[in-house]
Formats: C-alpha cells, structure tokens, sequence
C-alpha cells in the first residue's frame, strides 16, 4: 500500500472518530507473514504458557497498570494486542516494580520476559545479554518548567525524572551535568515537583507530558524545548533461544504493520481517550464560577475532603499482589484503624527468613514465590480479625497481634515456627522480633523499627530466633541516630582512621599484603569497631562515601611508600554489595587510583561472597571489568552462604578468603570435619589457579596446620592484630619477619 494512501486512510480515521466511529480503518497490508516452522511452533506453544510482558506504569497514555488504570491500558499495550492478534503470540501483561528497581534490573532478574515501551538506550544495545525488537514508534523527552523560569536556571539547580524512566535520567546527567537529579516514584509527582517549586526541570516523554499538562493545576507550567531528538520506543529480552525466536516473531509483526499503523493506533487511542478531568482539576478550573456562593464552597469541599479520603485510602489499603498481604502503606494505615479502635494489649512482630535469596537462587523464583505464600497462610491462621499482616518487602514481614500476654505470643509464635520450619532447609531460619506496644503516641513507623531492631539481635543470634525490644535496644536505637547525624561532619574531621592488618606470605614469613579496616575516633574520644557502624550505614546509603574515604586514604599510604622508592604489596579494601550496583562505582574507584597515579594493582578490591551472590550477573560484570582493568579481586567470607562452589565457579577472582568460621570450631569431631573441608578448599581454588588467604589466625596450632596443607597467605591475631598506619609502618620498618617462634 502505497504511502500517500496511507495518509489519506489516516485521515479518514480522523473523521471517523470525530463522528464517533469507534472502528477506524486499518492501516496495514493485510498480506500472510511467514513464520518458520520453529517459530510456529514457539507460537503455538505461548497458548499454555503465555510470553509474560512488564508494562512500566505511570506513562499514561503509553501505558499505565490496573493499579492506576483499572486495566493495562495504553497504547502501547494497544500495540502488544495488535501483535498478539496478527502474530498468534499470547502474551500475559505485568506491571514493572519500578517502586524497587529499574525495568532493566527487573528484566534481569527474571520477574517477566520482555519490557514493552521502553528506550532504546547505547547501554541495552551494547549489552549482549538483551534483544532488542526494531522499533514500533518515534517519540522524544521534554522538558518541562514554570512559564516564568529564567534561561539561566538551565545551568544548574534540580531536575525531577521518574524513577524507572532510564531514559531520561541517562540524557538529564548528559545535558545537564550541573544538576542534581532527583527521582519520584511517578511523573505525577515528576510535574508536582517543578509545579510546587521542588525542582526547576522535569524530564518527561513527549505523550505523557502532552497529556498531563492538560491539567488545570498546571496551567503554571511550559514546555521549553523538546530534550532529545528521536528516541526509539521497543521490546526488549534476555538473550535466550526462546526469545530470540520471540523477538523475530515481533519484529515480522512489526514490518507488516508498519509506522504508519502504529500512528493510527496512537491517534485512535489517544482521541477515544481523552484526558479524564478528576473532580478537583474540574472545581479547579471553573473555580470563579464556584465563588458565587459560600454555600457552594463548603458543599464542594467537603465532597472534595471526601473524595480525598476515599482515594488516598483506596491506594494506601492495597494488598500486596502475590500473597495477599498488606503492602507497608496499607498496614500502617490499617495499625492506626486497630489501635484507634482498641485499648487492649497489642504487639508488633518483625520476622524474616535467613538466606532466603539463596533459596530462590536454589530452588527458583517460583518455588520462593511459593513460600512467601505459605508463610502468610500459615501466619494468618494464628491471627484473630483484629490482627494484620504485612509484606513489607522481599521475605520481611510485619504482624499486629493483640494478646493477653507476651507469654502468650511467645508461644503462638513457637508453633507457628514449627510449622514453618517444615518449609525451609536446615541452613535456613525464621528469625522474629517483637515490641510490645505499651507507648501509642510514638509514630506508628517508630514502632516498626523498634521491631526491625529487635530482629536484628536474632539474626544475630544463634541460641535464639526471637528478640523482644527493651530499653536497650532504645538506646541502640538513639546512638544509630546520633552517628548518622553526625556522619558528614565526622567525614570532613577524618573521625575516620584506618587501621592495617597484615597478610603474610607462608612461604617467606614475610608481610605480603594487609587489610585496611576502618575505625571511628568517635567526638568523645571513643575508638569505635566497624560492627558499631558499617552495618548501619550499609542500611542508610552512607557506606558508598565511607568506603571511598578508606580508599583514598589508602591510596595515599601506597603514594608515599612509592615516592619512598619502596616496592608495594597489594592492599585489600572493602566495598558493600551497594557498590556494585552502582553505575559510578568504577568511574569513582579510577578517579582515586588515577589522583595518585597508582598501579591498579597495588589495590584488592575485597566484597563479601552473599554481596557478590546478591545479583551475580551484575556483579560478574562489574567484577570483570575491574579485573580486566588491573585491579585484584578478593572473595571474602568464602564458605558462609549458600552457593559457594557454584560462585566460586563463576565470579572473576584473584582471591579467596576462607570465612573464618571454619576455624572457630572446638569440637573435636566437627575440627577434624572442618579440617578435611579446608584441605579440599586449598586444593580447589589452587587448581582453579586462585590464591587462598586465610583469616582469623589465632593459634600456632591453626597457623602449623595451614602452613602444611600448602594455604596462601595467613591473617589473624596470632601474627598482628589491626594497627594504626604509624605502628604498621614501624612494623615494616623494623622487620618483614614477624611469626613468632615456638
């Protein structure tokens, strides 16, 4: 069909729909696509199990999910169904959690198979782990500003982006360097914040921007300029066999409809769909009619307090979608309806489950799945109707409980963990913490942490899985406040000393290495270990700065031994599972390195095994880089999680460190075990060419036995404990021998 043709049918469309036909003609040949055999049968196959599609919310009229919508409506979910029909493909739609993660992290981690209405950006098309359909449509970002905002603002100030929308936060750190980027969980609140004066900039796709700014509330607002030219909106998924054949099946679709349909279906769509005026834009807008009588205005705003109430209360009182729980808005909400309507005696649970992610990365996703819903079918069957349960995220779980007494809910709880206990492995846990809740004006939030914090002593502790908050932990509670408060300054005042613990070469006895450990030289003189606070400031975010800090100060250890003329050994820093999914992390590591003008090699960078287990296809990646670009990578706690053998197999590593637990052990019996399994650790990571630094070191006994079964290097009290820079340099100083003699 020829392209003026085309124009003219799109034309009739639009005469069609101004009259009201709801049917407008289409616009593409209506010739047979041929699939291969394969493909037919990849296609026959999706009527048992159907491709499952992620639709990113918050893009109406692109898209938006039944949360928001009522259904997955949007055009692009317009575009899905008219390739289902010509295709024969059957898809099954999701909404992306954006809330927790990117669409990319979410299609990484297997929670559905494509992303529909998502950007071609450089970073999928150089991933080799994507496929990308050709694109369905042309479309650009906008920017969005008050109508009296000075041009000179564009060089710096605050610009908002939705989290999730990768896009634009990728060409906003591009364009506008000088800005701080800050995200909002929708482009609701991306428009709220330039409308409110919160940012300067909003960063919007063209159609979504179109349409919300036909809002009333916004009639403070512009458009400046479109951001970026052209931008490619299409179908993503993992690089497998199965979707390789999905994506060829999409793209045949795609060619026989062509652009042009997909402009008929936008149009179509978009004018049978116009902008939905809630009540309050409506009574915004004819607002001086509505000043005519004080009566009128009070009626109006009590529908509009009503109407207020009512949809916030919808939106906060909705169930988590796979177990039926509340969500943590919900539960708060519902908390505060129970306490407000009794005066009896309640308690607030916390409970998880230990190594769970190596559950779903053993058993699968499914199978996880499958447990979270056990667990709250099993909880709620101890609950009465004045309880409450809540999925707080991933396997953490609240529970509001009234019992006559704590004995009570300890008991409750025991049987519940018995039944629970059936599910899980022997290496996995429930782990529970309570707080009687004797004070109700504290924040309903305060409550909840109070809880966490008690579960956290029982995930601490291995006699007791349960934990009830006391006055103790109060005051825990407020020294995590006070640290966090004061983290930048103490930053800026070099609080921070980093201590130096050697390594040492079993072969020579001599220091072939060290660990940099931090210390906190707390305001009232108090030496704080990094169990006080590394914990929580991984928590908080902090961790990232922290660990650069060590870092640097590292680096200009290693530059003043260099400028010595002294040959450098290799020391070990330690970066938080943060770290690794974060996109500055080697930018930021280079940029130190490079300060100094160091070997890359002269640092080990050291992560944990669960940190490295946590997503290991991100971490292999980042790993691989900073191995490919010269620096050591060091596996620390090597035999503490769950897939160690099968990490070890995978990750890019220089060396592993034997989680010292092995050592720890007195029993006879379990030391010979433990002795057997670190002979054969030895033998493993020599054979896959990998050097084994044992840590922990307490006694000749441990040392004589390590030495004989032919391990690496060795680290522990028994050669030095951690020591400021000023004696660790003494110690090199004085002597490069240091093992003590028997």
């Amino acid at each position: 069909m020829c392209r003026s043709m085309k124009f003219n049918i799109v034309l009739i469309n639009i005469f069609l729909l101004t009259l009201g036909w709801l049917s407008p003609i289409r616009v593409f040949a209506e010739e047979q696509i041929e699939f291969t055999p394969e493909e037919l049968s990849y296609i026959e196959s999706t009527k048992e199990t159907p491709i499952l599609i992620g639709i990113i919310p918050h893009v109406y009229p692109l898209s938006a999910c039944p949360v928001e919508a009522g259904s997955f409506k949007g055009t692009n979910v317009e575009m899905i169904n008219l390739i289902s029909e010509l295709s024969g493909l059957n898809f099954e739609f999701t909404c992306v959690p954006i809330e927790q993660k990117t669409p990319y992290e979410a299609l990484m981690n297997d929670e559905f198979q494509l992303v529909a209405g998502t950007i071609r950006l450089d970073v999928f098309e150089k991933n080799s782990n994507l496929l990308l359909s050709d694109r369905f449509c042309d479309g650009s970002a906008t920017c969005i500003a008050k109508k009296d905002t000075n041009p000179a603002v564009l060089k710096t100030g605050k610009i908002a982006v939705m989290q999730g929308y990768q896009a634009g936060y990728e060409f906003s750190k591009m364009q506008f360097p000088n800005h701080e980027i800050v995200l909002y969980q929708n482009n609701n609140d991306v428009i709220q914040a330039v409308n409110q004066g919160e940012a300067d900039l909003a960063m919007i796709s063209r159609y979504v921007g179109i349409y919300e700014l036909q809002s009333p509330f916004y009639e403070d607002l512009t458009v400046l300029a479109p951001y970026q030219k052209v931008v490619d909106s299409v179908v993503m998924g993992v690089n497998t066999p199965q979707n390789e054949l999905a994506i060829s099946i999409i793209n045949k679709t795609l060619a026989a409809i062509g652009e042009d349909e997909y402009n008929n279906i936008q149009m179509t769509y978009i004018i049978n769909n116009p902008y939905n005026y809630s009540f309050l834009e409506i009574v915004f807008k004819y607002r001086y009619f509505i000043l005519v009588g004080a009566v009128v205005i009070l009626v109006l705003s009590l529908l509009i307090a009503r109407l207020l109430n009512f949809q916030k209360e919808k939106v906060l009182l909705s169930n988590d979608t796979l177990t039926g729980a509340y969500t943590d808005a919900g539960f708060e909400l519902q908390v505060s309806k129970i306490l407000a309507r009794s005066n009896k005696h309640f308690f607030m649970t916390d409970f998880d489950i230990s190594h769970f992610s190596s559950y779903n990365d053993l058993y699968g996703k499914e199978q996880g799945d499958m447990l979270l819903k056990k667990v709250v079918e099993i909880v709620t069957s101890f609950l009465c109707d004045q309880d409450a349960i809540c999925r707080s995220y991933a396997d953490n779980f609240r529970v509001i409980s009234y019992k006559d007494s704590i004995t009570e809910l300890l008991s409750d709880i025991e049987r519940a963990n018995k039944i629970l206990s059936q599910f899980i492995d022997s290496s996995m846990r429930f782990n529970f913490g309570i707080y009687p809740i004797d004070d109700r004006d504290i924040p309903i939030s305060k409550m909840f942490d109070y809880a966490a914090m008690a579960k956290k002593l029982a995930k601490h502790d291995s006699n007791s899985y349960i934990q009830i908050f006391d006055k103790n932990l109060h005051d825990i509670q407020q020294k995590s406040t006070r640290m966090l408060a004061r983290f930048d300054q103490a930053l800026l005042d070099n609080e921070f000393v980093v201590y130096y613990q050697p390594k040492i070469d079993v072969k020579t006895n001599k220091i072939a290495g060290a660990e940099a450990l931090v210390r906190w030289r707390y305001n009232n003189g108090e030496i704080l270990p990094p169990s006080e606070f590394i914990e929580l400031f991984e928590r908080n975010g902090q961790i990232q700065k922290l660990d650069f800090y060590v870092v640097e100060q590292v680096c200009k250890f290693q530059r003043n031994r260099l400028d010595q003329n002294i040959e450098l050994f290799p020391i070990s820093s330690n970066f938080s599972r943060v770290h690794l999914f974060s996109n500055d992390f080697i930018p930021h590591l280079n940029a130190i390195i490079e300060k100094y003008n160091l070997p890359k090699s002269c640092i080990e960078v050291e992560c944990t095994e669960t940190a490295m287990t946590y997503d290991s296809e991100i971490s292999i990646t980042i790993l691989g880089q900073l191995q490919k670009e010269g620096y050591l990578i060091a596996m620390d706690d090597f035999g503490q999680a769950y897939s160690s053998l099968n990490t070890l197999r995978s990750m890019p590593l220089n060396i592993v460190k034997l989680d010292r637990g092995f050592l720890l052990v007195t029993m006879d019996e379990e030391k010979e075990r433990a002795k057997t399994i670190i002979r054969n650790i030895v033998t493993l990571v020599h054979d896959l060419h990998l050097k084994m630094v044992a840590e922990g070191v307490e006694s000749v006994e441990q040392f004589m036995f390590l030495k004989n079964i032919g391990c690496d290097y060795i680290q522990g009290y028994y050669l030095s404990m951690p020591l400021d820079e000023s004696s660790f340099i003494t110690l090199l100083n004085t002597s490069l021998y240091i093992i003590k003699k028997e």
